[in-house]
């Protein structure tokens, strides 16, 4: 029999697929000699097999055929009609089917180097290179099946295959095939129709979605990338625990940590992408698009670092806008402040006076007679004695953002000392004008003027009146 010719275009939907029926299963002995056994699969037993009229080598995946009605017969006929359709490098190639009456023969290309786990159980972890190279071709297979709309749901190391033994790499490079498709579905996109509720996989590799009960869709194969790349590197599980119920609160509520000494050795970069990998919440998870575009993979260390996707660069410029806010001087609306060194600058710009504004204004005559002023966030925080509360603002750059908290008030638990009567309190006081300690107390039984900024600005106080039109004077 004539093995199917590969196709060369990776878009092509089905392939034209031996699919031969036996009378019974010696017959396919006369077809294939069957060598050593290679593993175990999701619902069957690969051998290693040598077909007898060309002399090539294949594995032969062998199926006990479910009982009608069993869900089993479903998943074997996804398995199926998902190998048929692919046709990438680095996901494993079915050549033919046999069906006989209790069994169903899959051959696939051979791979004689084991699979990444047996490996992995020999080198105890593998290079930033290596690694590099696995991931690379792992995500760029799990993207050509989420483009096509398959999602794997059971990827990890035992179903990752390496092509060649490790003295016969190709490149010093280690070719790997993706197998085991038994778990497998083909859905009908992203919608929320398309979301999937049945627990399945191995669970060192499951995503916190899938154990949640709340339905998951195809990001749950980016999860478990994130979890054989960590366990590449170090050569463990991203989360262990002695028993299952711990391992489940873990995987679903703790974030991944790199407390090993070998992850010492490990760039800042490889860190940092396995923490978009893992991330709990799959609306901030990578996809494995995203992944093969990331520095780390392709080596261009001149690419700035990205958000991964559209929630994660809103979380981003809402903490630069925070940072900025922050950063910019706290603004203090009193000229009489201007005297004391240890409070503000002897000067300042008009510029900054018309990026700082007060919450409430008392009147037209006091902002004339009151000039702004700014200090860095890391000196002391200045405040405006009004009505015997504290006033806080911070400088704008000309817009505010809206669902910012208020403005808080602080109210004085007491007076000031004679000593720290500023020069224009100590004028009015000698004018026989009321000492501000009085007008005070009187102040503290009117609402603070933060609350009156929300309603807009109220006429000023008949004791307030004389004052000004003292200092006018």
């Amino acid at each position: 029999m004539d093995m199917v010719s590969i196709c060369t275009t990776r878009d092509t939907l089905e392939r034209d697929l031996p699919i031969m029926c036996l009378e019974n299963d010696a017959e396919l002995l006369e077809i294939y000699q069957f060598g050593r056994k290679l593993g175990k699969g999701s619902f069957g037993v690969v051998f290693e097999a040598t077909h007898i009229e060309t002399q090539t080598q294949w594995a032969i995946k062998v199926v006990r055929r479910p009982a009608a009605g069993n869900s089993r017969v479903k998943l074997l006929e996804q398995e199926i009609n998902i190998l048929k359709q692919v046709n990438h490098a680095y996901i494993i190639h079915l050549k033919e089917i046999y069906n006989s009456a209790h069994k169903v023969y899959l051959v696939t290309e051979l791979c004689t180097g084991g699979d990444l786990k047996q490996m992995l159980q020999k080198k105890k972890f593998f290079t930033e290179d290596q690694t590099r190279h696995v991931i690379c071709s792992l995500a760029d297979a799990i993207a050509y099946l989420h483009k096509r709309d398959i999602v794997h749901r059971d990827l990890k190391l035992e179903n990752i295959l390496v092509k060649n033994p490790p003295d016969k790499k190709v490149d010093g490079r280690i070719n790997i095939k993706v197998t085991d498709f038994g778990l497998s579905v083909q859905t009908h996109g992203v919608g929320i129709l398309n979301i999937m509720m049945d627990i399945c996989g191995t669970l060192h590799y499951m995503a916190p979605e899938m154990l949640s009960n709340r339905g998951y869709s195809h990001w749950c194969d980016v999860w478990s990338i994130g979890v054989v790349m960590y366990m590449l590197l170090c050569g463990e599980p991203p989360f262990v625990s002695t028993n299952k119920e711990t391992l489940l609160e873990e995987i679903m509520n703790k974030e991944v940590t790199f407390t090993q000494p070998i992850w010492t050795t490990v760039s800042d970069a490889a860190k940092s992408l396995l923490t978009c990998l893992l991330k709990e919440d799959p609306a901030y998870r990578m996809s494995a698009n995203q992944l093969l575009e990331n520095p780390w993979i392709t080596g261009d260390t001149n690419v700035p670092a990205v958000p991964v996707n559209v929630l994660e660069m809103m979380r981003e410029h809402l903490e630069l806008q925070d940072r900025t806010q922050t950063q910019e001087d706290l603004c203090l609306t009193s000229s009489e402040d201007t005297s004391d060194p240890h409070l503000a600058p002897r000067a300042a710009s008009a510029e900054t006076n018309g990026n700082c504004r007060s919450p409430a204004k008392l009147s037209p005559e006091r902002d004339k007679r009151d000039s702004s002023f700014c200090t860095s966030p890391t000196s002391t925080k200045l405040t405006k004695v009004i009505g015997g509360s504290l006033q806080q603002n911070k400088c704008r750059n000309g817009s505010q953002t809206p669902g910012l908290f208020p403005l808080r008030q602080a109210h004085v638990g007491k007076q000031l000392s004679a000593n720290q009567h500023r020069p224009q309190d100590r004028k009015d006081f000698s004018a026989g004008q009321k000492p501000a300690s009085d007008l005070r107390k009187t102040d503290n039984q009117r609402p603070s003027t933060s609350r009156k900024s929300r309603t807009g600005s109220r006429k000023p106080s008949a004791s307030l009146i004389p004052l000004q039109n003292k200092t006018k004077k």
